[in-house]
């Protein structure tokens, strides 16, 4: 019971440090250990084009896409993960923030189909 509390407890502060913008700051952290290995001096702004500006390929996406569906317990259907949605730490943020639990989002797939 007491491992069930403490659980709760995480969630919480978790789900909180999200709503303060913990999520551009982990991706932006992310893609610099991870996809630009600290050899571009390149400043990642909110706007900043990832994918379609040349820093992060398809394999760099697929990283970025695990990464995302780790660190903020989401998950992502094939047909959501595309050039448009992953180019931009704004775009990636609003996506994290619709797949968040509690978040009441919903997304069209391409048969118009609801997925909540």
């Amino acid at each position: 019971m007491h491992t069930l509390h403490r659980r709760e407890n995480r969630h919480k502060d978790w789900t909180m440090d999200i709503k303060n913008g913990d999520i551009k700051q982990a991706v932006r952290q992310f893609i610099s250990e991870n996809v630009l290995l600290g050899l571009h001096q390149t400043t990642i702004d909110d706007a900043t084009p990832l994918v379609t500006g040349g820093l992060i390929d398809s394999i760099g996406m697929i990283g970025l896409v695990a990464f995302l569906e780790s660190r903020f317990e989401i998950e992502f259907m094939p047909r959501e993960i595309d050039v448009h949605s992953l180019d931009t730490l704004e775009r990636i943020a609003e996506v994290v923030r619709k797949k968040l639990p509690g978040s009441g989002a919903s997304f069209a797939t391409g048969n118009e189909q609801e997925v909540r």
